[in-house]
């Protein structure tokens, strides 16, 4: 996808464009980025309830960041052949590694003391972007409902709660 058909799909001039966004790449961080902030900041709230179903609240999550990637494919999928995607990878894994963080930091002693620094977030963060990466590049993918079930079953029980 380019610069050229996103600006004709949203209506938009060129100069629009780039007065919001330096390239795609910024664009496709800034869309999944506020998505993760909203799912977040709904998953923090939802944690902080009495008698959490975590299983429940985690699913919820995946699901609703999984049907919006989906919703978006062929954009997202695109944005994987784009020249500086590395970089927007690195920072959505963050991102994600980020909001891993805030659930562990309310969760207190739920979590494995080995577990509670910045490192096991990182590294669900970039595991839960290669398994999505993964799946926006198969040739025939598996439906989101069972996209989202594979991301649960990737992360430990500890933080998604047990089956």
């Amino acid at each position: 996808m380019s610069i050229s058909a996103v600006v004709e799909i949203a209506g938009i001039t060129r100069n629009t464009f780039y007065s919001q966004f330096a390239d795609i790449d910024d664009l496709a961080f800034t869309v999944l980025t506020d998505e993760f902030h909203t799912i977040g900041a709904d998953d923090i709230a939802l944690r902080q309830s009495t008698n959490p179903d975590e299983r429940q609240i985690a699913r919820r999550a995946a699901t609703r960041l999984v049907d919006h990637i989906d919703r978006r494919r062929l954009f997202y999928k695109s944005s994987l052949e784009w020249r500086v995607s590395a970089r927007a990878h690195g920072t959505l894994a963050t991102a994600f590694a980020d909001q891993v963080s805030a659930s562990i930091a309310i969760m207190g002693d739920r979590v494995p003391p080995a577990h509670r620094d910045g490192f096991t977030a990182r590294y669900i963060g970039g595991g839960a972007m290669a398994l999505i990466t993964a799946w926006l590049q198969d040739e025939n993918p598996m439906a989101a409902s069972e996209m989202a079930e594979r991301l649960l079953a990737a992360m430990p029980e500890w933080l998604v709660g047990p089956e």
